[in-house]
């Protein structure tokens, strides 16, 4: 090939690279509030940060699924938002009671394991793939990620780690809905909520983040407010099963 050509094709790829750059959606800065001032109030910004992961965490029952909620209906009138949906729990006219325009609403579901082509799959593993596509894409404003995924599995542990830098890339705000307990998968997040319901409210309160967590979520957290503690009830009451997480 002569340096002519070669330099033509290397012009043309620059012209490509500068095109896709273009295209990319610009990145989000702040906070996003879920309209729920109690639990606003417990996070550093006011709100959920954008490019950071926040981890909501509760038992059944504890008002994760509702938080989530409440955030995507309170997202602006041009903003998408996606759920990745690993226990295939999440019932859309719940959503859509407690204000969620679902035609804004990506929900994404890992396929079941299968071994019929080449080695199984897990498809928790699967779903972080996916979460990782949809958080640094730029085109979602929040993406609430709820799979349940042990430590164990071979590989999880390398694409948790990659969620808080693909929140980053696309500065959506990441929302990492996990149940309490040693066996389950931990993430670098910025922030971490502790969920409950008490006497039909959903009460939250901030847990501390180690030092070293926060560094590798890319974000610093303020330790003074760790422990503060707030509650919000419901504006919809929705039948257990239908958004009981």
């Amino acid at each position: 090939m002569s340096a002519g050509a070669e330099r033509h094709q290397v012009v043309e790829r620059l012209r490509d690279e500068i095109r896709r750059i273009e295209r990319r959606p610009a990145r989000r800065a702040g906070a996003l509030a879920c309209g729920r001032p109690e639990i606003d109030a417990l996070l550093p910004e006011g709100g959920f940060r954008r490019g950071a992961l926040t981890e909501l965490a509760g038992g059944p029952a504890s008002g994760k699924t509702a938080i989530a909620l409440a955030l995507f209906a309170a997202l602006g009138p041009g903003d998408l938002a996606a759920y990745v949906d690993g226990r295939g729990e999440l019932y859309p006219p719940a959503a859509a009671v407690l204000g969620v325009d679902l035609a804004r609403l990506l929900v994404v579901r890992p396929p079941p394991r299968t071994s019929a082509e080449g080695p199984a799959r897990d498809p928790a593993l699967v779903a972080l793939w996916a979460a990782e596509a949809l958080l640094a894409s730029g085109a979602f404003a929040a993406v609430a990620v709820d799979v349940p995924v042990a430590r164990a599995v071979r590989g999880a542990d390398a694409a948790a780690r990659r969620l808080q830098a693909a929140a980053e890339k696309g500065g959506a705000v990441g929302l990492w809905l996990v149940a309490p307990g040693g066996a389950a998968l931990r993430v670098p997040v910025a922030v971490r909520l502790e969920l409950s319901a008490e006497d039909g409210r959903i009460v939250g309160r901030r847990q501390h983040v180690p030092d070293e967590a926060a560094r590798a979520s890319g974000a610093a957290l303020r330790s003074h407010g760790a422990g503060l503690r707030a509650s919000w009830r419901p504006r919809a009451v929705v039948q257990e099963g239908d958004d009981a997480a």
